[in-house]
């Protein structure tokens, strides 16, 4: 009995212990969630650079929702909360207070201290944002029934969300002598892209003869019955008849290029109300509103893992230096299928064409200037993904034709590049139908082998796997690609774009468009616990 009572001391002291010193590492367990929960919320509602009463408000709101007061018997104490002296948008918090303790308080130890400390700072770098916005003719339509906004409507005020959502940081990364910057790529089955082509350096634009799908007024001496085939107007008296005669024709676009008003009228002609019948001559001026078509490329294959050599118009950094590296102008107004496309009632030869607008240049933007921006969208047009992919790629990179605007370090500090690509629809490419970058494909055979050894079905899967080679490349290019699909399913090449599986996603309505436009801007302005 002796002994055992001897021994009964020191084994209380070692189990009061162990159950004392649990209760007060629960406590602090406890403590250093509502601390980070704290700092996290403190340094998100900092708006003016400093820990000012708002801040500690609500950091301190945070706190005691996570430790309440006289939590596991704690006394009342008040979290410290503060800025580092190092850095004034650094949110810190020290948190003390003590528990009691239980069975070692037979030997005179009757509380515990608990403290904490923590801070939390933004992942203070510049940044740069790339919206590459599908503004197909899809997009005049609403996603659901119940929306009161139209697709394009709904994106115009998820941009802006986002742009609200990053209006404090861009405000503290300006105070600290970095920028936050957004451009827009607004795609469709062309990109209106010329003008920063040509103020980057005008002789990236090609600036002379091309060749278009088009037509030319003909008179030719035949009977009624052949010129009626020909749709043509015949002059009885002369056996003459004048027609349109379709096919391949090379333009001087120096002059289109350059800005000027061209009479299209003098090029190739004007017709009746059906489209088919030349008639006399009305002036037709017309100026080039900025789209182009796609340098050289060649005839990759579905299959193919790499960007085969002579693919110009997928080498994002490439100069022009030639003819074949060079930018040609979009001219839909000379543009013509040698066969009945049926796209336009009024004009049956004419294919299918839209030119978006401008896009707009990598800048730090007022709300209002973006807003105003957005407005100018007009739906129209096919979808080609990679348009969209390989010139937002471009708009931002650090090499290339724009590479002077856009430095991999500003003021010492660097860039992080965004990407956030949106469509709501998957590829619509139209073979023989629509005039794109290029050109009509089921005529001019760039990207297909064309005519009868290609069809809509191999056009999509060979743009599709180009797609996905200029998603990698941006990848590689160090940007951080969001894809969102708009009132669609996302296919294995758009979800595969994206940088992580969690950053590609489907909104099924202007709501649920809002929401992920609001989460992306959370996630590139997050903030991070340093301690």
């Amino acid at each position: 009995m002796l002994l055992w009572a001897f021994f009964l001391i020191p084994l209380i002291a070692l189990v009061g212990s162990a159950v004392d010193l649990g209760m007060g590492y629960v406590t602090r367990k406890q403590m250093q969630i509502a601390c980070d929960a704290g700092v996290l919320a403190g340094r998100r509602a900092m708006t003016t650079g400093t820990v000012d009463d708002g801040v500690r408000a609500e950091a301190t709101k945070f706190f005691n929702f996570n430790f309440q007061q006289g939590m596991f018997g704690s006394k009342p104490f008040a979290p410290s909360i503060s800025s580092t002296t190092t850095s004034k948008t650094t949110v810190v918090i020290n948190a003390a207070t003590t528990v009691p303790t239980s069975l070692m308080r037979i030997f005179g130890f009757v509380e515990l201290p608990v403290s904490v400390s923590c801070n939390a700072s933004q992942d203070f770098v510049n940044t740069d944002i790339v919206f590459v916005l599908d503004t197909t003719g899809s997009m005049r339509d609403k996603a659901t029934s119940a929306d009161t906004q139209t697709k394009i409507e709904a994106l115009r005020s998820a941009v802006l969300a986002l742009y609200d959502q990053l209006a404090p940081v861009q405000s503290q990364l300006a105070a600290s002598g970095m920028r936050l910057r957004y451009c827009v790529v607004p795609y469709a089955s062309a990109v209106n892209i010329g003008g920063a082509i040509r103020a980057a350096n005008p002789n990236y634009m090609l600036s002379g003869p091309w060749t278009y799908q088009s037509r030319q007024v003909v008179t030719e001496s035949t009977n009624s019955s052949t010129c009626g085939y020909r749709s043509g107007s015949f002059d009885s008296r002369s056996g003459m008849c004048t027609f349109f005669r379709y096919g391949l024709r090379t333009f001087d676009t120096s002059q289109y290029v350059s800005g000027n008003s061209v009479d299209v009228s003098d090029l190739v002609g004007t017709a009746n109300y059906y489209g088919v019948t030349p008639t006399a001559k009305k002036p037709n001026r017309v100026t080039w509103e900025g789209c182009v078509e796609e340098r050289s490329t060649v005839r990759m294959g579905s299959g193919d893992m790499a960007i085969p050599l002579g693919a110009t118009d997928l080498d994002i950094d490439l100069i022009p230096n030639s003819t074949e590296t060079r930018w040609k102008p979009y001219w839909p107004d000379v543009e013509y299928t040698s066969y009945q496309s049926g796209i336009y009632e009024n004009d049956p030869y004419k294919p299918q064409y839209a030119c978006p607008s401008p896009a707009a240049s990598m800048q730090g933007w007022s709300r209002d200037d973006l807003r105003k921006y957005l407005n100018t969208l007009n739906p129209d047009g096919g979808t080609y993904h990679d348009n969209g992919m390989m010139w937002g790629a471009r708009w931002a990179s650090s090499g290339g034709i724009f590479g002077n605007n856009n430095p991999d370090t500003y003021n010492m500090m660097p860039v992080k590049k965004y990407i956030i690509f949106m469509t709501d629809d998957q590829f619509q490419t139209g073979y023989g139908s629509l005039y794109s970058s290029y050109g009509v494909e089921q005529l001019d055979a760039r990207v297909t082998p064309g005519g009868v050894y290609s069809n809509q079905t191999d056009q999509l899967a060979r743009h599709k796997q180009r797609f996905s080679l200029l998603c990698s490349q941006a990848k590689s290019m160090g940007y951080s690609i969001w894809v969102i699909g708009f009132a669609t399913k996302l296919d294995t090449s758009l979800t595969n774009c994206a940088s992580t599986t969690s950053q590609a996603s489907t909104s099924s309505n202007q709501a649920a468009l809002m929401a992920r436009f609001v989460e992306i801007g959370k996630n590139i302005g997050a903030l991070r616990l340093t301690q």
